[in-house]
């Protein structure tokens, strides 16, 4: 029998294949099935700034994956060139993402994947080892999606369903005084102590870390609000950082006044703060001095 030239290489083609079974192939040369994600957001206890289920339309998730052989248990290895800080796309009308560039499962079934994702997207965490940056400047409600881990080609059939988790505290604060003080009251600004609007997301433990600093944030400002007896909301779920005994600075009437607040700022929860303004109380006391001795007279009178 006659073998032709392109039997050969078909064979060979198909030894090299035998032979390496148990390696994974460079990802770049032979593409595995595709990985296809879909997004829910955990049900809260409490209100949040998004409050459906899912992302709204459209919206941006950076996607990370680090792959490992199955006998290393979870440990996160090599991380994937298709999945560093990929930009997905929430598609209209689903819960299904449109990657802009397709992820693949490893040809080898002993390589096993960990997804990780975030929201809002950002450019700047492709270069960042996975730490994402954030500006809470921006007002953009950051999510960290529940670790998916362990998959493989073996699951590529099934949606990798993230669930996405509110990190940062969504604060509402009002304000009113109390009828004992006559004077007008202009509320001007509100700010933090010590508190940085720089933080940055750990994308693979969901942990945001807040920047170092000793300067105010001023997170309402350019206020001219006159409080009176009657409350008033002067900031509605304004995003910040979680911390555990926030210190306000209430710019009032050209004067800064500290509130050293007992309740913490805590991630995923829409917490309100309510502020009244009081007089301090005039105590009076009163005491009658002692009579003093004022000694005797020792006089005679004659007549």
């Amino acid at each position: 029998m006659i073998v032709s030239k392109k039997q050969i290489l078909n064979l060979l083609f198909l030894a090299m294949l035998g032979c390496s079974a148990g390696t994974d192939l460079p990802e770049e040369n032979i593409l595995g099935d595709p990985i296809h994600f879909s997004t829910r957001i955990q049900t809260l206890t409490t209100k949040a700034i998004i409050t459906d289920a899912t992302l709204p339309d459209n919206s941006q998730i950076g996607v990370f994956s680090w792959g490992h052989h199955k006998s290393d248990g979870s440990v996160n290895t090599t991380l994937r060139k298709d999945l560093t800080n990929t930009l997905y796309t929430q598609q209209a009308g689903s819960n299904e993402l449109i990657a802009s560039v397709d992820g693949h499962y490893p040809i080898n079934p002993d390589t096993l994947l960990n997804f990780y994702a975030y929201y809002p997207y950002t450019q700047s965490g492709t270069n960042t080892s996975g730490s994402i940056p954030f500006d809470l400047n921006k007002q953009e409600d950051i999510m960290w999606a529940t670790p998916v881990l362990n998959r493989s080609k073996a699951t590529s059939a099934e949606t990798v369903n993230l669930a996405f988790n509110h990190l940062l505290s969504a604060i509402t604060v009002k304000f009113e005084k109390a009828d004992d003080i006559k004077e007008t009251m202009i509320l001007q600004s509100l700010s933090l102590a010590g508190y940085s609007p720089v933080i940055q997301l750990d994308i693979q433990t969901g942990k945001l870390t807040q920047a170092a600093t000793e300067s105010n944030y001023t997170f309402a400002k350019s206020l001219n609000i006159e409080i009176g007896p009657t409350q008033k909301t002067i900031t509605t779920d304004c995003l910040l950082y979680p911390v555990a005994k926030p210190v306000f600075i209430v710019r009032i009437s050209d004067k800064d006044y500290r509130i050293e607040s007992t309740k913490a700022f805590e991630a995923g929860k829409k917490q309100t703060y309510e502020f009244t303004l009081q007089a301090k109380d005039i105590h009076l006391s009163g005491s009658i001095n002692p009579w003093e001795e004022g000694g005797s007279s020792n006089e005679t009178v004659y007549f």
